[in-house]
């Protein structure tokens, strides 16, 4: 006799990234994968720079969030704003960034 789960493969447990990403793409409109992209490539997005005082936050309704760590490179950041969706927009297939919107937050 052969051992068969007792409920079907629908009442099985769901893995964690799984649920992540549903609740990601329900929040945000995005996946926990293209955040990631995000994050990892975020020196190629913005420069060398530039990425050592800023990081992405999330994305949400197609805008990218960014904090920058004071308000001289969220001014910088404002001014390369074009460039960031076009680098963006490159490297995350999935997603299409229209607009970002950057705050600062001064650092103790």
């Amino acid at each position: 006799m052969s051992w068969e789960p007792l409920y079907g493969e629908e009442k099985q447990p769901k893995k964690i990234n799984t649920l992540l990403n549903t609740i990601m793409y329900k929040l945000a409109g995005t996946s926990t994968g293209e955040i990631e992209q995000i994050f990892s490539n975020w020196e190629l997005i913005i420069g060398e720079k530039l990425a050592e005082y800023s990081r992405p936050t999330h994305i949400k309704n197609n805008c990218l969030y960014i904090q920058a760590d004071d308000s001289v490179i969220a001014k910088e950041l404002q001014w390369r704003s074009k460039e960031v969706i076009e680098q963006t927009n490159k490297l995350v297939s999935n997603t299409l960034i229209e607009e970002t919107k950057i705050s600062s937050k001064k650092q103790k």
